[in-house]
């Protein structure tokens, strides 16, 4: 078996792991803030900061493409869903809760993994350039809902600034740059901190898949699914070449494009009053299709 197939189905087993042991109560949903937080302030800034201090950054140039890759794709795709919408005459709230999972993308959650068993460490730091567009994108989805739902700008920045992800990319780069050493110990536990990530962060998936009642969004959740992982990529395609991206980067700025929605679209989702469910829903199907477009889409490019 080739080595993406075996990453595939080896995701797709932990996943449905996460999701048998809810099915037989070991687990229950609300573990998954438990283990989200676990991922999100420990074990992902330890994978990214382990990975990026050991790289060789000496086409830092190229690789800092992938975040303006990253932007350009969420801006289309909000674009075209916001028009689609408007047209359609859907009320604001609703409508913003459809595109916020249209527009942030589970690039980290489920990009970093299927990356590194792919593509191995060169393919996850190409993955982590192209995830700081959606700590953009976060921020700025933020502004936009405060503004038209009220909210703090204040406490949109202190969730930025306080993020772990964001300060272990920073460090990462740092260190590495200036060739810092942190000694052996320090990198050890970080690396073991970091070897746990893959498995929580795909039994947190599996355990968020919740299907009862989703027949009320199909339609809406088809929508997100079609701009998120059809025309994502497309749009992606477009600009990598327009930009000349080549090899692992065109590669891997194309499967970024085309993850499903992100997680924090939650967040968002919940700080903002929208439409949870909605949103929810619109997260589910478009990660549940991507068990089927992904495999696709790599095995086109």
């Amino acid at each position: 078996m080739a080595s993406f197939e075996i990453t595939i189905i080896a995701i797709l087993v932990m996943i449905f792991l996460g999701y048998f042991l809810k099915r037989i109560d070991l687990l229950n949903i609300s573990d998954v803030n438990t283990l989200n937080k676990i991922v999100i302030n420990v074990t992902m800034p330890c994978l990214i900061f382990s990975a990026l201090y050991t790289a060789d950054l000496s086409s830092i140039g190229k690789l800092a493409i992938m975040p303006l890759v990253g932007l350009i794709v969420s801006s289309f795709s909000g674009i075209i869903a916001y028009s689609i919408l408007t047209f359609k005459r859907y009320p604001k709230k609703e409508k913003w809760s459809i595109m916020v999972p249209i527009i942030l993308g589970n690039t980290a959650f489920l990009g970093f993994p299927l990356t590194l068993g792919i593509f191995g460490d060169i393919g996850l730091i190409r993955a982590i350039f192209y995830d700081i567009s959606s700590l953009i994108v976060f921020l700025s989805l933020s502004v936009i809902l405060m503004f038209n739902f009220g909210g703090s700008f204040k406490t949109a920045i202190k969730k930025v600034l306080s993020f772990p992800v964001l300060w272990a990319v920073t460090f990462g780069i740092f260190f590495n740059l200036i060739q810092l050493s942190i000694g052996d110990l320090p990198l050890k536990v970080i690396d073991y901190l970091a070897a746990a990530s893959i498995p929580l962060i795909m039994i947190s998936l599996g355990l968020s898949l919740q299907f009862k009642n989703i027949k009320r969004s199909l339609k809406v959740a088809t929508f997100a699914t079609v701009i998120k992982l059809l025309i994502g990529p497309l749009i992606a395609l477009i600009i990598v070449t327009i930009l000349g991206l080549t090899g692992i980067e065109h590669t891997i700025a194309i499967i970024e494009a085309g993850m499903p929605s992100g997680m924090l679209t939650l967040v968002l989702a919940i700080n903002y009053d929208l439409d949870f469910k909605l949103t929810a829903d619109c997260v589910v199907i478009t990660t549940v299709m991507s068990l089927i477009s992904l495999p696709i889409l790599i095995g086109l490019l």
